[in-house]
């Protein structure tokens, strides 16, 4: 099937005629749900600032570091502070936590798991810090497509 892909059109040609693979076909033959909510760049993100993406940071996980100098770019950030930030917070997470303790706890780890597993960066040291806004609401995680 690779040698009858052509990348410019995005078709495979066919003895019979050209297919196109679609959404739907990507949901029937991989299982993976299309019809949730939609993980996007929203464009009001375009216009965010280091010093923004250091607020939401914040904002969203408690965790604020000593400096903007942990940025690279505008909304990549080093992963070696917010390990560290979690190592000492390990400690203060029990079973008596508050709700919002453990919700700041998790958003952390995930956005240490989108920049270091799913969506790596060729520095192995960065992730991105537009992953933020889908990780303020955590109960709409699961809805995610």
């Amino acid at each position: 099937m690779i040698e009858r892909w052509r990348p410019k059109m995005h078709t495979f040609h066919l003895p019979i005629s050209e297919a196109t693979i679609t959404l739907e076909d990507v949901e029937v033959l991989f299982g993976l749900p299309a019809d949730g909510i939609h993980v996007a760049y929203l464009h009001a993100l375009r216009d965010y600032t280091g010093l923004d993406y250091l607020h939401m940071l914040q904002w969203l996980t408690g965790f604020q570091p000593a400096g903007p100098t942990a940025l690279s770019g505008v909304s990549r950030f080093q992963r070696m502070p917010v390990r560290h930030h979690l190592v000492a917070m390990d400690t203060e997470i029990t079973d008596d936590s508050p709700p919002e303790d453990i919700d700041r706890h998790m958003r952390l780890l995930l956005l240490l798991m989108f920049g270091g597993i799913l969506f790596p960066n060729t520095s192995e040291n960065l992730v991105s810090l537009r992953f933020l806004r889908h990780l303020e609401r955590l109960d709409d995680l699961s809805g995610y497509n």
